[in-house]
């Protein structure tokens, strides 16, 4: 599920970097539609939610959830690989913070 959640947001900008700049106009909705990257995202979300569903069905909202912030550290990381986006000391404490509060949470699972 974060896989699919990040690859979404990883394809939206994909898609944003390679669409004219957004207006108000039914032409660039339709550009926006026919954008294969933008279409891959929209297959990640539902996949993502697809997932989220069973992930829901098997585990407790309280611990299942705080989890799928680490799709923010995997958009963090992919986004300075794929796009050269900088990460900067405060992103990298950031996701060390994340990372550590997701772990802390795995033994109140049980």
């Amino acid at each position: 599920m974060i896989a699919c959640d990040a690859a979404a947001q990883l394809a939206f900008k994909s898609a944003a970097l390679r669409l004219p700049q957004p207006e108000p106009s039914l032409h660039w909705v339709l550009m926006v539609a026919q954008s294969p990257r933008a279409a891959l995202a929209l297959a990640c979300l539902a996949l993502a939610f697809g997932f989220w569903m069973l992930i829901l069905r098997r585990s407790k909202l309280s611990s299942a959830f705080p989890v799928t912030a680490l799709a923010i550290v995997c958009v963090v990381v992919a986004s300075h690989w794929l796009f050269d986006e900088p990460v900067a000391s405060f992103h990298a404490i950031g996701i060390a913070l994340i990372v550590a509060g997701v772990a802390l949470l795995r033994p109140l699972d049980g």
